[in-house]
């Protein structure tokens, strides 16, 4: 009795809430995106009695009943619709389906079964009796319902790495909605087309399909655009880091994202270079540059040549003002001290080693010029001991000066320096070969260290040699000057050395052709060990002849 009851009771209740639709009537739909929906695809019925299917229909319903009171919105939908497959003309069903939806915040849904609701509803239905509600004013009330879930926006945000993209959803009707990183952007539901861009990134486009009322967040990760990055330093064994990485030696090349970097290249007996550099995307950036060697230091060194040469100054001028070795003896003595202090308390401990070997060289021509520059005029010991030693005195200065205003190199000092005395050994050997007076010997030799110092000074400006390189040189120089002699020796007892073979002229010669083919052998053997500040280039030009007609040059082009 009580099953009995309840059957009875629920199809009364399926009676007064749920009318029959109208058979004749299409179904129809509004919008563009249509859900599919579960009443379109329908098992068949039980093959059971009518009044059976009546009643398992009622069950359905009951239960689709229970589960929306108890917040369990799907598993009322599920019911619902299975009651509404087997009793489609209860068009009142749909209604319930529809707001099931709507509390499960599918609104798409929800719009969808409240339309099937609207339509469903015949023209000239009544209410099913007094208790129930005129299906007239509810469509209305249905209609106001659904074109207020329609006007709910989608709420789109996109998270991006890195931030500050720009996001652009658009549709053939154009753009949507736009804003940044983190931007809550509103949208009609529907199906859009998500851009997102970043300056230096690649841009990144999706589908989405937007459901009205919902929320969405994307996560998207950006790709860089990349740059191509080369990179050479001199040294050739320098190493390189970037942003504290090992990357290579020498040079390198590697594809890097835009952006901002610390290269650092190191190599021993050089000054670390640290460089911040900037990788642009989709663009060539090359870097190229030479590590600066470490500073020599000479103040050791001048301090220890100091004494040396003040002393010997000093001497010399209280030699030619006076005989009196008590006087000499003093002069020589506080020479070496100012010398000493000179260098002590007037030079910086971080004294460039250029700057000293320059000093050192500038005194060592003065006093060969000074010298020479005596003999000249006089040979007289009396004028020339003085400006012996003033020359030493005025070289040291001079080249202290110029050390300090143009900071050589040591390798710069020592081609000076070897300029300087090859010139002057050359001239030297020239003079006793021309077996001059010694005025003109003395103005061979003056012109002589004036040539090899201006020489040594044009090499250097326009060759970087180092001090190993210009000590080859030299050593060459000695070699050829020793492979002289000994040829002159092999050539003498050959002719039972006789006198004039052995003469001072014979030898100076002999001599002099040696350091010549010392020094030419010595410079193209180590050629290569320094490179050349002088760029020279090929150059083809056009020009105009006398005649007025053009013609092709050749030549060569660089800048001194």
């Amino acid at each position: 009795m009580r099953l009995a009851l309840v059957a009875i009771v629920v199809g009364l209740c399926a009676s007064a809430g749920a009318q029959p639709a109208d058979p004749t009537r299409e179904a129809g739909y509004i919008g563009k995106d249509v859900p599919v929906l579960e009443i379109d695809d329908c098992p068949p019925p039980p093959d059971v009695p009518a009044a059976k299917l009546q009643a398992i229909g009622g069950e359905h319903y009951a239960r689709g009943e229970v589960l929306y009171q108890q917040g369990d919105y799907k598993g009322a939908v599920i019911e619902l619709a299975a009651a509404y497959c087997i009793h489609p003309g209860y068009y009142n069903i749909l209604k319930d389906i529809g707001l099931s939806y709507e509390r499960e915040l599918d609104y798409e849904k929800a719009i969808a079964y409240l339309e099937r609701y609207v339509i469903a509803i015949p023209q000239d239905a009544k209410p099913a009796n007094a208790c129930a509600e005129d299906p007239q004013i509810d469509r209305k009330e249905v209609l106001a319902r659904i074109s207020a879930l329609a006007s709910l926006d989608a709420k789109i945000r996109v998270e991006t790495e890195p931030p500050d993209a720009r996001i652009t959803i658009s549709n053939d009707a154009g753009e949507s909605g736009f804003g940044a990183t983190g931007d809550e952007i509103s949208v009609a539901g529907g199906t859009y087309d998500m851009k997102i861009e970043r300056s230096g990134y690649h841009t990144i486009t999706r589908r989405i399909h937007a459901e009205i009322g919902k929320p969405y967040t994307f996560f998207e990760k950006l790709e860089p655009v990349k740059g191509h990055l080369r990179v050479r330093v001199v040294p050739g064994d320098a190493r390189l880091y970037l942003d504290r990485e090992a990357v290579g030696t020498g040079a390198f090349e590697t594809e890097l994202a835009g952006g901002k970097y610390t290269l650092v290249a190191e190599a021993d007996d050089h000054v670390t270079v640290t460089r911040d550099i900037e990788v642009l995307p989709g663009r060539d950036t090359t870097i190229a540059f030479e590590l600066p060697p470490k500073p020599e230091y000479g103040h050791k060194q001048l301090l220890g040549y100091a004494p040396v040469a003040a002393g010997t100054a000093a001497g010399l001028l209280a030699g030619g003002a006076s005989d009196n070795a008590l006087y000499d003896v003093i002069a020589v003595t506080g020479g070496v001290a100012g010398g000493i202090a000179a260098v002590y308390f007037g030079t910086p401990d971080d004294l460039p080693l250029g700057t000293s070997s320059l000093t050192i060289t500038s005194s060592l021509i003065g006093l060969t010029a000074g010298t020479a520059l005596a003999f000249t005029f006089t040979d007289n010991a009396n004028v020339i001991t003085p400006l012996a030693g003033t020359g030493i005195v005025v070289g040291a200065g001079v080249g202290y000066y110029i050390g300090r205003r143009t900071n050589p190199t040591a390798g710069d000092a020592a081609i000076i320096n070897s300029g300087a005395v090859w010139g002057s050994v050359a001239s030297g050997l020239l003079a006793v070969s021309f077996g001059g007076d010694p005025p003109v010997s003395a103005g061979i030799v003056l012109s002589g260290l004036a040539m090899g110092t201006t020489g040594g000074v044009l090499l250097q400006r326009y060759f970087t040699v180092s001090r190993g390189h210009a000590a080859l040189i030299d050593a060459s120089g000695v070699v050829g000057i020793v492979g002289g002699l000994a040829t002159l020796s092999v050539f003498s007892r050959a002719n039972n050395g006789t006198t004039a073979t052995n003469s001072d002229e014979r030898t100076s010669n002999f001599a002099l052709a040696g350091l010549a083919a010392g020094l030419i052998v010595g410079g193209v053997l180590t050629r290569h060990m320094d490179e050349p500040k002088l760029a020279v280039t090929p150059s083809i030009n056009r020009a105009t002849t006398a005649r007025g007609s053009q013609t092709t040059t050749f030549g060569l082009a660089g800048q001194f």
